[in-house]
């Protein structure tokens, strides 16, 4: 034996208005509608009402990083400025050093060619005083 069951059916659409809207004798608008609709329009209220409120104090925070990004940007720069600036004098002070080593070695070149003139100019000078007095007195022995 077969039972059949007795369903009921519910219709899901419905064709009222869920909101109606009054206007009063002073010109305000009333609204009515069911508690819940007014319940999930309020939350949606307050939580945009409190993401408005935290979308200033995000604007502040981002302006505040931007100018932060802006001034580690201009320490970088003038960072990277300042190292060129450094190796620049170390390459001058290196060619400084160079130079005077160069200058010490010609000087000491100099200094060389100096000794052996002042050596040869002594031999000369002593050839000259030998020569002065040997002479008058080979002289003198020839003409005696």
């Amino acid at each position: 034996m077969l039972m059949k069951l007795q369903v009921n059916s519910q219709t899901t659409s419905i064709t009222e208005n869920r909101v109606k809207t009054f206007i009063n004798e002073k010109g305000d608008t009333l609204v009515q509608m069911c508690y819940k609709d007014a319940r999930t329009l309020l939350n949606d209220v307050l939580e945009y009402q409190y993401t408005d409120s935290l979308l200033g104090v995000y604007k502040d925070r981002d302006s505040l990083n931007t100018k932060t990004i802006t001034l580690q940007k201009e320490t970088i720069v003038k960072l990277s400025l300042k190292q060129s600036n450094y190796d620049t004098i170390i390459d001058n002070l290196n060619e400084i050093n160079k130079n005077k080593d160069n200058e010490i070695n010609f000087q000491i070149d100099i200094i060389k060619q100096q000794k052996k003139e002042i050596r040869k100019q002594k031999f000369y000078k002593t050839l000259s005083t030998i020569g002065s007095v040997v002479l008058p007195i080979i002289t003198l022995l020839m003409l005696n």
